[in-house]
């Protein structure tokens, strides 16, 4: 079963932004806010929902034995050097 949040309301900033009301921040476990990504869903006319997106870590900690203590640095540092940033 779904646990509701109380709705809390929001202003949307002149650059677009929202500010995560700090129950909802705990609630959702959103401990670090820098880089943190989300996938955007549009619901209806008048909803859109934000999910938190999976982050390398998240996936990388499933399998957390079969890779190196510090498996996300060699892998990020794999995709820089081949894609030169």
């Amino acid at each position: 079963m779904v646990k509701l949040m109380k709705a809390d309301i929001v202003t949307l900033s002149s650059k677009y932004q929202v500010v995560i009301p700090k129950a909802a921040r705990k609630t959702l476990g959103l401990n670090s806010p820098e880089g943190q990504r989300f996938k955007v869903q549009r619901v209806s006319d008048t909803e859109i929902v934000f999910r938190k997106d999976k982050s390398l870590e998240d996936y990388l900690g499933k399998y957390d034995k079969a890779f190196p203590s510090n498996a996300t640095g060699a892998i990020r540092k794999i995709r820089d050097d081949e894609w030169g940033e």
